[in-house]
C-alpha cells in the first residue's frame, strides 16, 4: 500500500525576472517544511500534514539565498560525457523498462509510467501515481546494484518515504542491498563525474 499525497504545483515563480517552477507537495509523514532543488532546477517543497500554502510560499521567500546556491552549484557542476553515450542511453532506454516490469511483477507492484533519463545526480525516482524514473548511467552498474535501485524505487510504491517500514520492504525483496548502497556511494559517484566507467 502507497502512501498518498496532495500535490499541487503553483504559478511559476519570478527571481529577478527569470521563471522558476515550483511544486507543493503535501507529506502526511513530514515534521517540517522541506525543500529541495531537483536535477531539472525545478523547486520541491514538502509540507506537513498540518502545513499550509501560504507558510509554505513564506519559507521559500526566506530560503531565496539558499535556493539560488543550490541552482549556481547544479549549473557549475560540468556535465560529464561518457565515450559511446548516446549508443549507451538508446541501450538503456531498449533494456531497462523490462527488466524493471519484470521486477515489478515478481514483487507484484503496478507500475504506470517508466522514464529513462539524463539525473545529474539521482539513480531513480517514483512518483505518488506511480510512474517510476531511472537513470540511463544504471546500463553500466553490475547487475545487483541496478537490481537494488530498481527494487528501491518499486518499495516506494508501498511506502513513499524512507521510514524503517520501508527499508524493510527493501531488505526482504533485496538481501544484497547494503552492499548495493555502498558501491553507488562508492563506486557508483564516479560514473557522474567521469572518473572512471565500470
Amino acid at each position: 500500500m502507497s502512501l498518498q499525497l496532495d500535490l499541487f504545483a503553483a504559478p511559476p515563480l519570478t527571481s529577478a525576472g527569470t521563471p522558476r517552477p515550483i511544486v507543493f507537495v503535501r507529506h502526511r509523514w513530514a515534521r517540517r517544511y522541506i525543500l529541495r532543488v531537483l536535477d531539472d532546477g525545478t523547486l520541491r517543497v514538502t509540507l506537513p500534514r498540518w502545513g499550509s500554502k501560504r507558510e509554505a510560499q513564506a519559507f521559500v521567500d526566506r530560503s531565496e539565498s539558499w535556493i539560488t546556491g543550490q541552482r549556481l552549484k547544479q549549473q557549475s557542476r560540468p556535465a560529464v560525457v561518457h565515450p559511446n553515450e548516446s549508443e549507451l542511453r538508446k541501450r538503456a532506454a531498449r533494456e531497462l523498462p523490462p527488466e524493471l516490469l519484470s521486477l515489478a511483477a515478481a514483487h507484484d507492484v503496478t507500475v504506470t509510467r517508466i522514464s529513462i533519463r539524463n539525473q545529474r545526480s539521482r539513480w531513480g525516482a517514483c512518483s505518488s501515481r506511480g510512474s517510476i524514473t531511472l537513470n540511463w548511467r544504471l546500463i553500466l552498474v553490475p547487475a545487483h546494484v541496478r537490481e537494488y535501485v530498481m527494487i528501491h524505487e518499486l518499495m516506494h510504491r508501498r511506502e513513499l518515504n524512507h521510514s524503517k517500514r520501508f527499508w524493510r520492504h527493501v531488505a526482504a525483496a533485496c538481501p544484497q542491498h547494503l552492499d548495493a548502497r555502498k558501491w553507488l556511494l562508492t563506486k557508483g559517484q564516479r560514473l557522474f563525474t567521469g572518473q572512471e566507467m565500470c
